[in-house]
């Protein structure tokens, strides 16, 4: 289950102006208590990915006009 977390932070950042940046979601991840970035896949559909410590598998479906949340916690 994701349970959403407010924030503002926008899609990327931290590189150049101008630059192309993949858009993702900030997760914590209960199973381990670990943070991870998962990134939009190819078809823009969902946000996927996993934990990095024991591979639990997450997925976010992406919406128009969707949840203005970049962060979130998967138990």
């Amino acid at each position: 289950m994701v349970a959403a977390q407010d924030s503002a932070d926008s899609h990327g950042g931290g590189g150049p102006p101008g630059a192309r940046t993949r858009p993702y979601i900030g997760v914590l991840f209960r199973c381990c208590h670990v943070y991870a970035r998962i990134y939009l896949n190819r078809a823009g559909t969902a946000y996927t990915g996993h934990c990095p410590k024991c591979a639990a598998r997450v997925s976010v479906k992406a919406r128009p006009g969707g949840s203005k949340s970049r962060f979130w916690i998967a138990e």
